[in-house]
C-alpha cells in the first residue's frame, strides 16, 4: 500500500508540475498540456490514491469492543 500512495504523490506532483509550466507558457498548445497531460497526471494520482484506500485489507475486530461476538452472524 506504501508504494502506491507514494506513486499517487509523484503522479499528483508531476501533474502539478506540469500545470504550473504551461500556466507560464505562452502558446496555443499550454492550455491542451495544462488540461491533457497536467490533468491525465492528477487525475490518474488521485485514482491510484482512492484505489489504494479501497484496496485496504480489513483490520482484524477487537474482540473486547463486541463481547466476543462476531459482527455479521450467519441466520
Amino acid at each position: 500500500m506504501e508504494r502506491r500512495l507514494r506513486m499517487s504523490g509523484v503522479l499528483i506532483i508531476l501533474g502539478l508540475i506540469v500545470e504550473a509550466f504551461s500556466l507560464v507558457w505562452v502558446h496555443a498548445l499550454a492550455f491542451l498540456f495544462f488540461m491533457l497531460i497536467g490533468g491525465l497526471l492528477v487525475g490518474l494520482g488521485i485514482l491510484t490514491y482512492l484505489y489504494s484506500l479501497v484496496s485496504m485489507p480489513a483490520k482484524s475486530v477487537d474482540p473486547e469492543r463486541t463481547g466476543g461476538r462476531p459482527l455479521a452472524q450467519n441466520s
